[in-house]
């Protein structure tokens, strides 16, 4: 009996040291996260839309960055009136474990902020420096989509473990311990009469006590280990061990060991059978994956776009697969995103700059009203422009905060009272009036502000130091010359890119207005020297003068200076705007399409989806058929009392043949016609793709074609809005008569603040159109490289800018048919040389031939002079027939 006690509690042992070990939960999601990477890694290898360095897990710089342990997070806080749910319920006590982890107080990541100055700068005030790449690297840490994206991928690979699971072998085991006890008193109950049948009462009688303990799974139904297969075929076959341990503590303490090994097979023919059935599912999902790796690929190249012009335009992964309608882009190129928020900068900074010229002109007005020579209602015109003015830059400032917070939370993942500073170093070729260049003119009017706060009795020595100040503009104007220089010398360089695509016409009348403008160039740099020069003058005279006088000398040489100083930023202007270059697109809409259809990963994903659909019309073929099973099955025991000891003899096999004829097939019917419905309609929806994918190619070719036109036109916009500036500016400087005794003044023209104003609002609408369209031009080259599917992103995700395709099917041809020219030219060269080779050989030969005739008359004639003289004639030898020449054959 101690030996059997040994026994039972060492087995006991076991079983429990066998059920508490296994995997933990971080194993079991280490496993999880092994199986997916794999699986996305299967389908990760084409470089046409490999990804590299896929994870799920976020940045643990994101500010969405979870820093506790995932299999044992906190609890997060919790609305207090629900929570009391949890600790109880119904008046049930809840779970008193909740909070075994701990509690979260946020559920941001804490650090977030103090690990932006990581990959981010700073600007003096404290604001972050946004510009394009750096908004692209933040959104790619932060943005909350393109984690959901990445999340959807993972979830779709986990479908595919999933799937193939369930073709591995799968095991399953366990034990059980039961024990049964029944006492030996039996009690009362009913009874059978024999004899007649009728029921009767039993008094209690005692039995057998029995106090048993089962160790194991002794049945085939519950077996202790078993192990699954499901077939390529659809079959399916089970094998399992059953085995127990039995012992009886009553009396003798008797003990029964005993096993089972059995199998089942079943083997459908029919219906439900094949590998077209039986693979379905896992090859659905595996197709699936594939899709979602594409997709995955092509919504980085969507979201890039997203952030730099607001444009997401694809879709990303899904777990229910995709489907065979594309939406295709409208075909005309805008701006949003980043490049949105830069355009309505320059846009508010070239209001402030007009705001800012109106005011001082309106200053100058109003000197000139005072002076007389201009009316009030002039002047009034400017005021209320102006006022107009400041109205509508404070709608655009609300405006950009409004887009610049929609920016921050929806496409960056980033809260709103974070600070941003939007880089413009970007659109720096299109600033046609630099913020460095507005130094000289802002300190000329600071000046001007500082003379007419002085006194009527200005002493000269004061107005000795203030001449003296003035010779600190004089470097700064001698470097905005510089600066018009390098301007100038830009514009050259870009003359031969933009002359290939003028007219002669053009070319001349481009050619006249770079001499002009270089002329201007040149008048500037005399008035430079003069200006240097007067200002020298104005300083050794101002002894002489008295306040007045020398206030007005001072006064003139600031106004001239300020000329000079308007005129050089026009000039600027006017250089930096004719050296913009842009790349010529020629790209035909057809040519495209068919580059599209090659390359795009969505129209590879619509063409699988077809065939899903297409592939369920014989999967649902399949279930119309009639059931016919084969099944096998069979297991062998153990005789003795010996787990171990099997014989053959307590085998058995069963086989059988399951039919169930295709009566009733209602639903498999209709869904059979449905699947065959669901192809038609898919078919068509990707015909209908391919020509709105063929609609948006088309739009955005000819959108290209128009940026290009029409930013010829916006750039003569912007010289002629130049022009009429510098030419009213002129009209306010322009002198007037001198008043005469008993008449009144001469004025400015009636239309001088009207034409100044329109001048303005010339200049500024000028340039923002110039700066729309330059970058919708950038937008709609992008997106013709993301809707052609060529779009190349580097490991930062970043556009790399290739250069599009280019359509040399007309070059290739040309090129084939001068090579069958040439190959033409050189064969009948050779043919001729061949030919003049064989004329000189016949001709050689037939020379030959009449010398060789001339002499054998010869012969003759002495033979036959000979005889006449009695002479024997002389034996000629015989010409061998193959020695007579022949004529040469020609081809």
């Amino acid at each position: 009996m101690s030996s059997n006690k040994f026994n039972l509690a060492a087995l006991c042992s076991i079983i429990v040291a066998a059920t508490l070990s296994g995997c933990t939960p971080v194993n079991y999601r280490i496993q999880a996260d092994s199986d997916a990477y794999n699986a996305i890694e299967e389908k990760n290898s084409d470089e046409r839309w490999k990804t590299d360095d896929y994870s799920v897990e976020i940045d643990s710089r994101s500010r969405y960055h979870d820093i506790y342990d995932p299999d044992k997070p906190p609890i997060p806080q919790d609305d207090a009136s629900a929570h009391q749910l949890m600790a109880s319920v119904n008046g049930i006590p809840g779970w008193e474990h909740w909070h075994d982890f701990g509690d979260r107080s946020e559920n941001e990541n804490p650090k977030w902020r103090e690990l932006l100055s990581e990959y981010t700068e700073t600007s003096e005030d404290g604001k972050m420096i946004l510009d394009m790449e750096s908004a692209l690297q933040i959104a790619y840490i932060h943005s909350p989509t393109y984690q959901r994206q990445m999340e959807t991928l993972f979830l779709s690979a986990l479908d595919v473990s999933t799937e193939r699971f369930r073709f591995d072998t799968q095991y399953f085991g366990g034990y059980d311990v039961r024990y049964n006890h029944n006492g030996r008193l039996i009690p009362a109950g009913f009874g059978v009469n024999p004899a007649n049948g009728q029921l009767f009462d039993t008094a209690p009688f005692e039995g057998s006590e029995m106090n048993r303990m089962t160790v194991g799974r002794p049945s085939a139904g519950n077996p202790a280990l078993q192990a699954r297969k499901r077939l390529a075929t659809a079959g399916q076959l089970v094998a399992g061990f059953a085995n127990s341990f039995v012992f009886e503590f009553t009396k003798d303490d008797a003990n029964l060991a005993s096993s089972l090994i059995n199998f089942s097979l079943v083997q459908p023919l029919l219906r439900g059978a094949g590998k077209d059935v039986a693979l379905e599912q896992l090859t659905y999902s595996e197709r699936s994956l594939l899709a979602n790796v594409r997709a995955h690929s092509q919504y980085r190249q969507g979201f890039y776009t997203n952030v730099i012009i607001g444009d997401l335009g694809v879709e990303g992964p899904s777990r229910g697969g995709k489907s065979t309608f594309l939406s295709g882009h409208f075909g005309q190129a805008s701006v949003g995103g980043f490049l949105g928020l830069l355009q309505q900068k320059q846009q508010i900074q070239n209001a402030k700059d007009n705001l800012q010229n109106q005011s001082r002109s309106l200053a100058e007005l109003v000197a000139r009203y005072e002076a007389g020579v201009i009316g009030l209602f002039q002047v009034d015109q400017v005021r209320q422009e102006l006022e107009g003015a400041r109205a509508s830059l404070q709608q655009m400032e609300l405006r950009y905060q409004i887009q610049l917070d929609n920016f921050k939370i929806n496409t960056l993942g980033l809260p709103p009272d974070l600070e941003l500073e939007i880089d413009d170093s970007f659109i720096n070729p299109i600033q046609f009036i630099p913020r460095d260049a507005l130094q000289i003119q802002d300190a000329i009017f600071s000046m001007r502000d500082e003379i007419g706060l002085l006194p009527d009795d200005v002493d000269t020595e004061t107005l000795s130091l203030y001449a003296k100040k003035f010779q600190q503009l004089l470097p700064l104007m001698r470097e905005q010359l510089e600066s018009i220089d390098v301007d100038v010398e830009v514009m050259d360089a870009a003359v031969p890119n933009r002359e290939t695509r003028m007219t002669e016409e053009e070319i001349a009348d481009f050619s006249t207005e770079r001499e002009q403008l270089k002329f201007t160039v040149s008048e500037l740099q005399t008035q430079y020297t003069e200006s240097s020069a007067n200002l020298d003058a104005a300083i050794e005279q101002l002894p002489e003068l008295d306040s007045d006088a020398g206030v007005r000398e001072l006064v003139v040489w600031l106004n001239d200076t300020l000329q000079f100083a308007q005129r050089s930023l026009l000039v600027r202007a006017r250089a930096r705007a004719e050296a913009v270059v842009f790349e010529e697109i020629e790209l035909a809409a057809d040519f495209a399409y068919r580059i599209a259809l090659d390359n795009r990963l969505d129209v590879m994903n619509a063409k699988a989806a077809l065939v899903d659909s297409w592939r369920m019309i014989q999967f649902r073929r399949d279930a119309l058929q009639s059931v016919l099973n084969i099944t096998a099955s069979g297991d062998i025991k153990t005789a003795k009392n010996n787990p171990v000891d099997f014989q053959a003899s307590t085998g058995s096999v069963r086989l059988g043949v399951e039919f169930d004829a295709p009566i009733t097939r209602l639903e498999e019917r209709n869904a059979y016609r449905e699947a065959m419905i669901n192809y038609q309609q898919n078919r068509r929806t990707l015909i209908q793709s391919q020509d709105r994918i063929y609609k948006g190619l088309r739009g955005l070719s000819t959108h290209i074609q128009l940026l290009q036109r029409t930013l010829e036109n916006y750039r003569r916009s912007v010289a002629i809005a130049i022009r009429q500036l510098d030419m009213t500016r002129s009209e306010i400087y322009r002198p007037v008569a001198p008043r005469q005794p008993g008449q009144p003044g001469a004025q400015l023209g009636p239309n001088t603040s009207r034409n100044l104003l329109d001048s303005y609002r010339l200049m500024q609408s000028s340039q923002n159109q110039f700066l729309s369209a330059w970058l919708n031009f950038y937008a709609a080259k992008m997106l013709l490289a993301r809707e052609m599917g060529v779009m190349q992103l580097d490991e930062g995700g970043k556009w790399t800018a290739e250069p599009l395709p280019v359509d040399t099917t007309e070059a290739d041809a040309q090129a084939a048919l001068d090579r069958i020219k040439d190959e033409d030219n050189a064969w009948n060269d050779g043919l001729r040389s061949r030919l003049d080779v064989l004329s000189e050989s016949a001709t050689t030969l037939t020379e030959e031939a009449r010398e060789s005739a001339r002499i054998a008359s010869s012969k003759k004639e002495g033979n036959a002079e000979d005889q006449r003289k009695g002479k024997k004639p002389e034996k000629t030898a015989a010409i061998p027939v193959n020695d007579v020449p022949t004529a040469p054959t020609t081809r």
